[in-house]
C-alpha cells in the first residue's frame, strides 16, 4: 500500500515545532512554573519583602555565575570564586577600617582580586594544570589568606556612606540589582558582539582548531580567570556592605551555586556553549529553589543535597 509521505510530514511538523519551541524556552517555562509552585506552597513567597530579598541575594550569585560562565566556555572551571568573595569582603572592611576612602578601597580590592585569577590562569595556560586542580588549590589558598587577614575576629564596617551606597535603592531598584543588570548587559554584549567573545566560544568548541587559526590560548585563558576573580571581588564588596562586616566565612558554597546556575542555563562543561541570559535565569532558578526551601523550613544540609541532585538532573536533561 502506498504511503502518503505528505500526511506523515504534516503529522510530524507540530511535534517537531513543539520540541524546538520547548528547547528554546524551557528555562523561562521552568522559571514561571517554579514561581507558580512556590506561590502555592507558601503565601509569603510573593510578598514584596521576600521578592526583594530574592532579587538582592540572587544578584550576588548571578554576578559570580557570569564569571564562571566565561571560564566554563573555555572548557575550564573556577572553584575559587567563593573564597575570593570572602577575601574581598575582608579586605574591604580592613581598608575602610584603616581610613581609606570608598573609591580607593573599591579600586584596591578589585585590583588585588586580579591576583588569584592571574595565578589560576597561569597554572592552566602555562603550567598546563587541570582547571579543577588549579582552582581547587587556589580556593584553599585564598580562603586561608582571608582567615589570616581576619586575624580571628570579624572586621566591622562603620562607614555608613559605603553601606548605604551599596545596600540602598536607586529609585525603586536596589543598587545590587542594578549592578547585576549592568554586568549582565556588558558581559552579554562582549560575548555576542566582540572578537573576544567569539574566541572564547572557539576555544571551548575546539581548542586545537582555535590554536591553528591563531587564537592565543594563554592570553584568553588568563583573561577569563582574571575576569571571574574580579567579578567575585565585586560580589565580596557587595556582601561586605550588606553584612556590615568582613569575614572569611562569607561566600562558602557560592561556587556550587554558580556552577549550578551555569549548568542549569544550558552551558556545557566541555566548553563552547552558554549565554549570559540563560545563566541569569539559571541563577534565579537556584535562588528561588533555595528561598522556597528556607520558607518551608528545610535545613541547610538537606538543601545542599537537593542542589546537588538538581545539578545532576540538569546535566542529564541536557544530554537527553
Amino acid at each position: 500500500m502506498p504511503v502518503n509521505t505528505g500526511s506523515l510530514k504534516a503529522q510530524r511538523q507540530p511535534r517537531e515545532s513543539l520540541g524546538v519551541w520547548l528547547g528554546r524556552y524551557y528555562l523561562i517555562i521552568s522559571l514561571v512554573l517554579l514561581v507558580l509552585i512556590s506561590s502555592i506552597l507558601s503565601p509569603r513567597f510573593l510578598s514584596q519583602e521576600n521578592l526583594m530579598n530574592i532579587a538582592i541575594q540572587n544578584s550576588a550569585v548571578a554576578i559570580v555565575s557570569f564569571g564562571m560562565l566565561y571560564v566554563i566556555l573555555t572548557g575550564g572551571i573556577d572553584l575559587s570564586v567563593g573564597s575570593v568573595v570572602a577575601l574581598a569582603a575582608c579586605f574591604t572592611a580592613g581598608f575602610l577600617e584603616a581610613g581609606w576612602s570608598i573609591p580607593l578601597t573599591i579600586l584596591a580590592v578589585l585590583a588585588l582580586m586580579l591576583i588569584p585569577g592571574a595565578i589560576s590562569g597561569g597554572l592552566v595556560a602555562i603550567g598546563k594544570m587541570e582547571p579543577f586542580i588549579a582552582s581547587l588549590a587556589m580556593m584553599t589558598i585564598v580562603r586561608g589568606a582571608a582567615y589570616m587577614y581576619q586575624v580571628g575576629s570579624v572586621r566591622v564596617i562603620f562607614n555608613n556612606a559605603f553601606i548605604n551606597g551599596f545596600t540602598g535603592n536607586l529609585g525603586p531598584i536596589p543598587v545590587p540589582v542594578l549592578i547585576m543588570a549592568l554586568a549582565a548587559v556588558v558581559l552579554h554584549v562582549v560575548l555576542k558582539y566582540t572578537t573576544f567573545g567569539r574566541k572564547l566560544y572557539a576555544i571551548g568548541g575546539n581548542r586545537d582548531a582555535a590554536r591553528l587559526v591563531g587564537i592565543s590560548l594563554r592570553k584568553n585563558l588568563f583573561a577569563v580567570y582574571m575576569l571571574s576573580s574580579v567579578l567575585s571581588g565585586l560580589v565580596g564588596i557587595l556582601m561586605a556592605a550588606r553584612l556590615r562586616v568582613g569575614t572569611a566565612l562569607v561566600g562558602q558554597g557560592m561556587e556550587l551555586d554558580a556552577i549550578a546556575a551555569v549548568v542549569i542555563g544550558g552551558a556545557s562543561f566541555a566548553g563552547g556553549r552558554g549565554t549570559i541570559l540563560n545563566t541569569l535565569i539559571g541563577a534565579f532558578i537556584i535562588g528561588i529553589i533555595g528561598n522556597m526551601m528556607n520558607l518551608m523550613g528545610i535545613a541547610a544540609y538537606p538543601q545542599m543535597v537537593i542542589k546537588g541532585v538538581i545539578i545532576i538532573l540538569a546535566v542529564l536533561a541536557r544530554r537527553g
